[in-house]
């Protein structure tokens, strides 16, 4: 008898995670689809991107930027790092360089083998897929800024994007994630600390549902500029 009710048991637990896998298996599939493809948003606006003159940043990072210059869909920033500004994730780009001149104060830098220092008047370039985390320690401001351009605008808008989740949720939070699922690929941030197969994994999860909660690749409401509204 007890054998009976012990295979019964373990016959409704199949059952139930049978279920469930399907239940899963559909919401992937189906959900991805209609993100992907049924359902794809159109691709962000350029001309809501960040212009010469504005500015943004993130407590949280203790990050101010201003857009001195646009170049060729490139953009000229002054990046001002607070005093004890933790800066971003340990991070790195795959379509782009990073490259940073101080002019005032002096700028660490995380990379895989260590910490750089970067003085006044002294340059140092992080090659693409290269990870690195820049930041402040000190206790005076820190002033990044070159003559030329050092980011693409899309990426810029990118920040702009994220900027105000991750100020709102005092860092990385469910609503950033879920917003990070289904920005477009202009946002082309990727963190270190995360294999690339386990950002893929959980963005095909949590896309889904942030689409269904009403989440945007790219939201012009937190554009800088956002589009005019049609007219009558």
């Amino acid at each position: 008898m007890a054998t009976l009710k012990t295979e019964r048991r373990s016959g409704r637990i199949w059952t139930i995670a049978r279920w469930i896998a399907g239940g899963l298996f559909v919401y992937l599939v189906v959900g991805n689809a209609l993100h992907q493809w049924v359902f794809r948003p159109p691709p962000p606006d350029p001309a809501t991107f960040p212009r010469a003159g504005d500015e943004f940043g993130s407590s949280v990072e203790g990050f101010h930027q201003r857009i001195m210059d646009v170049v060729d869909d490139w953009v000229v920033v002054e990046l001002h790092l607070e005093p004890d500004a933790a800066g971003p994730p340990l991070h790195y780009h795959r379509g782009f360089d990073e490259e940073f001149t101080v002019r005032e104060g002096v700028l660490h830098i995380e990379l895989p083998d260590g910490v750089v220092t970067v003085g006044p008047g002294e340059s140092y370039r992080v090659e693409a897929l290269t990870p690195h985390r820049p930041f402040n320690p000190g206790s005076e401001s820190v002033v990044v800024a070159s003559d030329g351009p050092l980011i693409p605008q899309s990426f810029a808008a990118c920040l702009v994007q994220i900027y105000p989740r991750l100020d709102a949720g005092g860092g990385v939070s469910l609503p950033l994630l879920l917003q990070m699922s289904v920005i477009d690929p202009m946002c082309d941030t990727h963190l270190a600390e995360a294999p690339r197969p386990v950002v893929t994994a959980l963005n095909l999860l949590l896309a889904p549902a942030a689409r269904a909660l009403g989440y945007r690749n790219y939201d012009p409401q937190l554009a800088l500029h956002p589009p005019a509204l049609p007219e009558g």
